[in-house]
């Protein structure tokens, strides 16, 4: 787990010290308010390069997850980079086109199609087809619900930069689907919704698979739980939704779940049972932008779904410090019935950036990493089979090496496991990697000022940038489905 950021207090005799109070005229010029100065100064300095605050925030607080096996790789908390300017022949454009072109989607493009019944010249069905069918259905008005995309990642994802972007561009071509599903209460203060605002009183516990771990397993799609006693949680959507699904555990003892849509009672939910199992809570509702749930007794959520009837959402399912390893930590039926539930027609999985920090070349985990991501995919497929998955692989990474900033050398071999692993469980691919520009790329995007010093989490810019781009893959794919 990581640790929690407290922001330091400076004490003198018997009361803190304020900033203002610091910078008075009659101050006393001590060692300890230059170091307070330093530090402020040194913030603002990394704000400005890193790009946006999760990015920073994560950086201070949220040293990288050691590997399972127990070896350390390399971990850096260094200065800012020093980059050389970029010429004025650097080209910032991606090595990769977002779409393929010609009749094999398999190749030629940033988002690799994978066949599914046979060779990819005579493909008859492709791993993207039904979320492709889905949109065409959409956009002829006879789907009958918003089309579901669900975002699973690390840190990277869950600051909902990029899904969050990509939400706004898929609503703006099909419609206001609504938020989504998300957690009722965040597992990490760094788990961000930009479609929705979240608050909460009263006594919560949070768990995640990668965090605070549950004792039972028990995340349902999410990977994240809830458990509130007596306790309150309020959400206001950044506009109106008809339609709201709360996904919860059933359980001994349970209390009362009480739910409010403007003020209008929706339902009083009795979660008591003999035996712990997941339960659904579906309720049509009048157009509401503020709901409210209050819980009596002891209650346990797994998330809630807020949508329209029609649109498209983007579920923001990313959690700190996830990897491919602690993806495994979810109670296998738990996580399929709440996969089935939920029914997303395309589900994405983007992780690799925190083991690309101890994964190296030869090392035994990396050898093995296409066979542990296919761990990670086959109970996604099982639950799912009629859905299309996509995974996406990490940027490019960097790590300082003999005062420079090259990349990580086992970025070429994590991504090209990820692509097998893919490809081998009937999921399509999206190379992030060779569509920035490969080898080296991470230090250019910085340069360019889409990354952040860390070169993992990227800039608001970078996020328009790289969310713009599976956007356009993603339509481009649509539309030429559509025309077959």
């Amino acid at each position: 787990m990581r640790p929690a950021f407290h922001r330091p207090t400076l004490r003198t005799g018997g009361g803190s010290l304020t900033f203002d109070e610091m910078s008075a005229p009659d101050r006393s010029w001590t060692i300890t308010p230059t170091l307070v100065w330093y530090g402020g100064i040194l913030l603002a300095a990394l704000w400005v390069i890193d790009g946006n605050f999760q990015a920073l925030a994560d950086r201070l607080t949220t040293p990288r997850e050691a590997p399972p096996s127990g070896g350390g790789g390399p971990t850096f908390t260094a200065p800012p980079p020093t980059v050389a300017e970029a010429r004025d022949d650097d080209d910032d454009r991606p090595g990769l086109p977002a779409v393929g072109s010609g009749g094999n989607r398999a190749t030629g493009s940033a988002l690799e199609d994978t066949c599914l019944d046979g060779a990819p010249g005579s493909c008859k069905q492709w791993a993207m087809d039904a979320f492709y069918a889905a949109v065409g259905k959409s956009k002829a008005g006879t789907l009958g619900r918003a089309v579901r995309v669900s975002w699973y990642g690390d840190s990277v994802v869950a600051t909902d930069a990029i899904p969050g972007r990509l939400r706004v561009k898929l609503q703006g071509a099909l419609g206001d689907g609504g938020p989504g599903f998300l957690a009722l209460v965040p597992p990490h203060r760094f788990v961000a919704h930009e479609g929705i605002t979240r608050s909460s009183t009263g006594s919560w516990v949070t768990h995640a698979i990668s965090t605070t771990q549950a004792a039972d397993g028990l995340y349902g799609a999410g990977g994240f739980t809830a458990e509130g006693d007596d306790a309150r949680a309020t959400l206001k959507a950044a506009s109106k939704v008809t339609q709201l699904d709360l996904h919860y555990l059933a359980q001994p003892r349970g209390g009362t779940i009480t739910i409010t849509a403007d003020g209008a009672e929706v339902a009083k939910i009795d979660t008591k049972a003999e035996a712990k199992e997941a339960a659904y809570a579906l309720h049509q509702i009048s157009p509401a932008q503020t709901i409210k749930l209050e819980t009596q007794g002891r209650v346990r959520t797994f998330g809630i779904a807020l949508e329209n009837a029609s649109g498209a959402v983007v579920d923001n399912l990313g959690i700190v410090s996830v990897n491919v390893k602690s993806f495994a930590n979810h109670n296998a039926a738990s996580f399929a019935g709440g996969l089935a539930h939920r029914g997303a027609d395309l589900i994405m999985i983007m992780i690799g950036a925190n083991e690309a920090q101890w994964l190296g070349p030869g090392d035994r985990d990396t050898k093995l990493y296409q066979q542990n991501y296919e761990k990670v995919l086959g109970p996604i497929r099982k639950a799912r089979p009629d859905a299309s998955c996509l995974v996406v692989s990490p940027t490019d990474q960097a790590e300082a090496k003999d005062g420079g900033y090259p990349s990580r050398p086992v970025m070429p071999l994590l991504v090209d496991a990820q692509r097998k692993a893919a490809h081998a469980s009937g999921c399509a691919f999206f190379s992030t990697y060779d569509w920035m520009g490969g080898k080296g790329s991470a230090a250019k995007w910085f340069r360019k000022g889409y990354v952040g010093t860390d070169f993992q989490h990227l800039s608001h810019k970078g996020a328009v940038k790289f969310a713009d781009a599976v956007f356009d893959a993603l339509m481009a794919g649509a539309q030429s489905h559509a025309g077959r």
